[in-house]
C-alpha cells in the first residue's frame, strides 16, 4: 500500500512545482507494477480535497492556488453554497456561488470552487455578498444524470419540471425522445447536454411513471428522486436459496440458553422485522439484571457475499408510509433473523447488572439463543403500564413491565444529570387506505413504552461501545461533534428574544431545563427545532468520537442489524473478537483499511433514507390537504422573516407561509429583536409560539409548497391573488 504521506508534504512544500501523475511518479520512483495504485491514490486524494487538478493535468495544493473541492448546495432561488469536503481547506466556509458562476454544475455535484485571494465568506449561509462569491472551474463527479419530474408542453417546446427544487433548472426534451409522455406525466429524465451560463439542460425520457397525484406514482418518483436501490439482484436471490428458515440444533453450540428466560418485543404495530427483545429480573443481591436481546445477524450475513455487498451499498433500511425499502431480503429481516414470538432465534445478548439506583455494576456480551414470551406494541406495552384492561397478559410479564419502566425512569434521570439533552420532537404517523391515500393523520408522541426500549437500548449501546474501546477493537462509532460556537450562542439569542431568558448555551443542564420549562407550550415544537438546527448532526466515524447530546465518550449502533449496516460491521468486530481472529495484525489492518470509508457511506445511506421519507410524508400531506383548500385550521406562528410568517398545523406539523401581502389590515415590519412582525399604525404583533387560524390558500406540488390566509385578514386574499 502507497503510503499518501510524504507525498502530500512534497506537495504542500516550498519547492513543489505542479507536476503530473507521470512526474510524480517518477519523483516517488513508483515501478510499473505499482502506477495504477498510486494513479487511483491521487485520484481519491483529489475527491477528498486534498489536491486539485490544473491545467497540463497537474497536480497542486489546493490553498497555493486558491481553489477548493466541495459539494454544491443550491437554493431554490437560484444561488448555491460549495460546502468543502475537507474541513479547514481554503477558508474553511462555505463558498457562496452565483448561479452564473456555476458553469454547467447542478446541485449535489461535486465540484472545484475557484476562491478570491482573500476571501471572507458570509457568516450565515443566507448571507449574500457578492464581492466574497467563487466560481465553479471544474466538476468531478455529477449526481443528477436522472432526474424525476413533471412533463409539460407548450405550443414551442417540451420539458421536465424537476420535482427537486434544488434543480431550478427545467430540462428541454425533444419530441422525438419524449416516449410518448403526456403533460402531467411523472417522468425520469436522462440529461444529455448539461447547462451552461444561459442555457437549460437538455434530455430524453428514459421512463414514464404514470400520472402526476397517483400515490404509487408518487412513491416510484421518490425512490427515483433519492436514487434508493429497491430491488434485489439475481445474486442476492440466489443466495437467499440458501438460508434456513429455522434454528437447528447445530447452531446452538456453546451458546448461552436463555429460551426459558421471560423476554418481550415491543415494536410499532405494523412492524414486521423484530431486532431487539428485553427481558429483567432481580439476582440475590437485590440488583437488576437487564437483558437486550440482538438478532444475531452476522451469524448468517457473511462477508464478501452478494448480500452482504447489496446491504453495505443500501446502507439502512428506508421506512416510506404503506412501503418498507429493506436492507436485507424478507428472509433473513422478515423471518430467521426477525425475533418472533415463540420461536428459537440466535442472538447476541448484552446483560447489564444494575443496582436500585439504575448505576452499572458489571456488564457481558455472549452469544446466545432466545425464545420471545411475549410480543407487544407500543399500545399495548402503553395500556398496561396504565392499568387499563384491554390487554391480555400473564402476571409475570406484566409486571416484570412495569419495573423495567421504573428502571427505564431511573435510567432516563441518570442520563440527564450527566449532561444529555433530550429533544421533544413529534412526527406523524401517516394511516393509508388500500389505494395508498391518505385517511388520516395521527401525531404520534413518546410515550412510556417508547422511553423504556429507549432507554434499554441507549444503554446497550454504550455498554459494547465501551466494551469495544476497554479491549482495543477497532471502533465503528456513533459520534455527535460539538456544536460551533457561533451557533449556539445565536441559539442562545434566539431564546432571549422569545423567552425573555438569559442562558449558556454550553450548559446542558441549563439547556434541559428550558426544554422542561417549555413542554407543552405552543412555542415547544420551534424551540426543540432550533436546537435541533444549532447542533450539529450525528454521524458515523472510524475511532473514538464523543456523542454530545447522549453526554457519553463512547457510543456505537448495535441494536438494529436488521435494518443498519453500522450494526452489522459492529456485530461482525465482536464475532472476530471472540473468535480470537481480531488478534491478528492482518484483520486489525482490514477494519482500519474500510472502516472510515464504511462510515462515511453508511452516513451518507442515512441522510438520503431520512431525506426521502421526509419528502414523501410532506408530499402525501399535501395529497390529503388538496380538497382541503378554504378550510380553516388551527396552527402556531413557528417562523419570522420579512415576507411574513411560518404557521404549522397542530395536528399535521405541516408548514406553511402567510405571506405580508395577505396582512391588508396594517402595514407589517419585521422586529428581529423580539422575532416579531409589528404592524406600524395599530401595533398589531404576530410572534412565534402564537396561536392562529389560517385557511389553506394555494398548494404548490412543484415546489412542495402551502400558502395559507390569516383568518382576521381575509380580505387581504384579493390583494394576494394580483
Amino acid at each position: 500500500m502507497i503510503d499518501p504521506t510524504p507525498i502530500l508534504q512534497f506537495i504542500r512544500s516550498k519547492k513543489y512545482s505542479p507536476m503530473t501523475a507521470a512526474e510524480l511518479a517518477e519523483h516517488f520512483k513508483i515501478d510499473d507494477t505499482e502506477y495504477q495504485a498510486f494513479c487511483n491514490l491521487l485520484y481519491d486524494l483529489e475527491f477528498s480535497g486534498e489536491v486539485v487538478k490544473i491545467k497540463q493535468k497537474q497536480y497542486a495544493d489546493p490553498k497555493k492556488v486558491h481553489l477548493m473541492v466541495g459539494t454544491l448546495e443550491c437554493n431554490p432561488r437560484g444561488f448555491g453554497f460549495v460546502v468543502p469536503v475537507k474541513k479547514g481547506a481554503g477558508t474553511g466556509k462555505d463558498v457562496y456561488v452565483n448561479e452564473e458562476d456555476m458553469g454547467s454544475a447542478m446541485h449535489g455535484d461535486l465540484v472545484v470552487v475557484r476562491l478570491p485571494a482573500t476571501a471572507q465568506i458570509p457568516k450565515k449561509k443566507f448571507e449574500k455578498k457578492r464581492g466574497t462569491s467563487g466560481q465553479i472551474v471544474n466538476i468531478l463527479k455529477r449526481v443528477n444524470e436522472l432526474v424525476v419530474g413533471t412533463f409539460e408542453k407548450t405550443k414551442r417546446m417540451r420539458f421536465v419540471a424537476p420535482d427537486n427544487p434544488r434543480l431550478f433548472k427545467d430540462i428541454y426534451i425533444a419530441e422525438d425522445v419524449s416516449k410518448g409522455a403526456e403533460p402531467g406525466d411523472k417522468v425520469v429524465a436522462q440529461i444529455t447536454e448539461w447547462p451552461s451560463r444561459h442555457l437549460n439542460p437538455e434530455g430524453e425520457i428514459t421512463e414514464v411513471l404514470g400520472k402526476e397525484g397517483d400515490p404509487r406514482v408518487d412513491l416510484r418518483s421518490i425512490i427515483y428522486q433519492f436514487k434508493l436501490p429497491h430491488t434485489f439482484n439475481q445474486k442476492v436471490l440466489q443466495e437467499t436459496k440458501h438460508i434456513p428458515h429455522y434454528v437447528s440444533q447445530e447452531e446452538t453450540g456453546d451458546r448461552l440458553d436463555l429460551r426459558k428466560n421471560l423476554m418481550i418485543t415491543i415494536d410499532p404495530e405494523d412492524a414486521k422485522d423484530f431486532d431487539d427483545a428485553v427481558s429483567l429480573e432481580k439476582n440475590k443481591h437485590g440488583n437488576w439484571l437487564l437483558g437486550v436481546h440482538i438478532a444475531d445477524v452476522s451469524h448468517y450475513v457473511k462477508p464478501d457475499t452478494a448480500i452482504d455487498d447489496e446491504a453495505r451499498y443500501r446502507g439502512t433500511s428506508v421506512y416510506l408510509p404503506g412501503e418498507v425499502i429493506p436492507m436485507l431480503p424478507e428472509v433473513l429481516s422478515n423471518n430467521i433473523c426477525s425475533l418472533r414470538e415463540g420461536e428459537d432465534r440466535l442472538t447476541k445478548s448484552v446483560l447489564i447488572t444494575l443496582d436500585h439506583r439504575g448505576h452499572l455494576i458489571k456488564a457481558e456480551i455472549k452469544h446466545s439463543i432466545i425464545k420471545v414470551t411475549k410480543r407487544l406494541t407500543y399500545n399495548q406495552a402503553t395500556a398496561i403500564l396504565n392499568n387499563e384492561n384491554t390487554i391480555r397478559i400473564a402476571d409475570d410479564a406484566a409486571d416484570m413491565l412495569r419495573n423495567m419502566a421504573h428502571l427505564a425512569q431511573l435510567l432516563f434521570e441518570n442520563r440527564l444529570n450527566r449532561g444529555a439533552i433530550e429533544l421533544d420532537l413529534p412526527e406523524v404517523s401517516l394511516k393509508l387506505d388500500d389505494h395508498g391515500y391518505v385517511k388520516d393523520v395521527e401525531k404520534v408522541e413518546k410515550d412510556i413504552s417508547h422511553k423504556l426500549i429507549e432507554e434499554c437500548m441507549l444503554l446497550a449501546n454504550e455498554t459494547v461501545a465501551t466494551f469495544m474501546f476497554e479491549k482495543k477493537m477497532p471502533l465503528l462509532c456513533r459520534t455527535h461533534p460539538e456544536p460551533d460556537e457561533e451557533d449556539m450562542w445565536e441559539f442562545a439569542s434566539f431564546i432571549r428574544g422569545l423567552e425573555q431568558t438569559k442562558i449558556d448555551p454550553f450548559k446542558s443542564k441549563q439547556l434541559q431545563k428550558l426544554l422542561d420549562k417549555i413542554r407543552g407550550k405552543p412555542e415547544a415544537y420551534t424551540i426543540n427545532l432550533v436546537l435541533l438546527k444549532s447542533m450539529k448532526q450525528a454521524i458515523y466515524a472510524a475511532g473514538e468520537g464523543r456523542h454530545f447530546a447522549l453526554a457519553l465518550d463512547h457510543y456505537t449502533h448495535f441494536t438494529s442489524p436488521i435494518r443498519r449496516y453500522p450494526d452489522l460491521i459492529v456485530h461482525r468486530i465482536l464475532d472476530q473478537y471472540f473468535s480470537g481472529e481480531l488478534s491478528s495484525a492482518v484483520i486489525q489492518n482490514l477494519w482500519l483499511t474500510h472502516l472510515t470509508e464504511w462510515a462515511k457511506h453508511c452516513s451518507m445511506t442515512e441522510r438520503r433514507a431520512d431525506d426521502a421519507e421526509r419528502e414523501i410524508v410532506k408530499l402525501r400531506l399535501l395529497r390529503f390537504f388538496e380538497n382541503q383548500v378554504g378550510n380553516t385550521f388551527e396552527g402556531v406562528i413557528t417562523g419570522i422573516q420579512e415576507f411574513g410568517f411560518f404557521v404549522q398545523l397542530n395536528k399535521y406539523l405541516l408548514e406553511g407561509l402567510v405571506h405580508i401581502r395577505t396582512l391588508a389590515d396594517d402595514i407589517y415590519r419585521i422586529d428581529k429583536k423580539n422575532m416579531a412582525l409589528i404592524g406600524t399604525r395599530r401595533k398589531r404583533m404576530y410572534r412565534i409560539g402564537e396561536v392562529v387560524k389560517v385557511k389553506i390558500y394555494k398548494i404548490d406540488f412543484l415546489k412542495r409548497e402551502v400558502d395559507f390566509i390569516h383568518c382576521n385578514n381575509q380580505k387581504g386574499e384579493q390583494d394576494y391573488i394580483s
